[in-house]
């Protein structure tokens, strides 16, 4: 799975999805997200059910959602969890300014179809229409930088991981820089374009080494970056450590 962003310039847990904890809270919070926008494309319910059941093994209330479940509001509240893990599309675009630069931004895959009522978002940056590689023919929305910066609610708590299993998720520093603002601790992504099969054995391997084997995030980031390596695309899984209680 290779995915771009083309910049034209669920299972819900429940009703109460987004009222179950108050991002003025107590922390940790002791809440996990599992969302899987592939889901759509690329199902694998087994690894969906490893990475829900290791999670509560763990101790963690965790919420589960897939496909279109996987929206705005869902970015929004990303806040709400100590633990949040995502396999989404992901993709990168270029955009040539007035002065001549190029802008270089990358952004992350809702599991939206792409409509023209989300136009106002990409007008202010926010947002993309996205086409992921293995079929050109579909369209998504997609987030950007800007909308972590200008869309977020709360403040994560002290400690706090965001893991994105997806292509060009760490392409640019923009989206982890965003969520340090609020506070999160450790965001751990890919460099470039990455297959769902690697995106798919990393998560595993990432959540076995950190409930199963002890490690921390960031030691468990390194480890399986050494396993998996450098892929074909010169795409390697980073860990970015964002502030010191992590």
């Amino acid at each position: 799975m290779l995915t771009a962003i083309v910049l034209a310039l669920i299972v819900a847990a429940g009703a109460s999805r987004w009222g179950i904890s108050d991002t003025r809270g107590d922390c940790p919070r002791g809440r996990a997200l599992v969302a899987d926008a592939l889901s759509l494309d690329f199902p694998n319910p087994e690894l969906d059910r490893f990475l829900v059941e290791t999670l509560k093994k763990a101790g963690y209330i965790v919420d589960y959602v897939n496909g279109t479940g996987v929206d705005l509001e869902l970015y929004r509240r990303l806040t709400d969890y100590d633990v949040v893990i995502l396999r989404v599309h992901g993709g990168k675009g270029e955009v040539r300014l007035p002065d001549g630069r190029v802008a270089v931004v990358n952004g992350l895959f809702t599991g939206l179809p792409w409509d023209d009522r989300y136009q106002e978002l990409m007008w202010k940056w926010l947002a993309a229409k996205a086409t992921p590689y293995h079929d050109p023919s579909r369209a998504y929305l997609a987030v950007l930088p800007g909308f972590f910066t200008r869309e977020m609610r709360g403040r994560f708590c002290p400690g706090s991981v965001v893991v994105v299993g997806s292509c060009f998720s760490l392409y640019t520093y923009e989206i982890p820089v965003a969520l340090a603002q609020l506070g999160l601790g450790v965001y751990i992504g890919w460099t470039g374009p990455v297959t769902v099969q690697e995106i798919d054995v990393g998560l595993r391997m990432l959540v076995d080494l950190v409930y199963n084997q002890g490690l921390n995030w960031t030691e468990a980031a390194i480890e399986v970056g050494k396993r998996l390596g450098t892929n074909e695309y010169n795409s390697t899984l980073y860990a970015v450590i964002l502030s010191r209680q992590s």
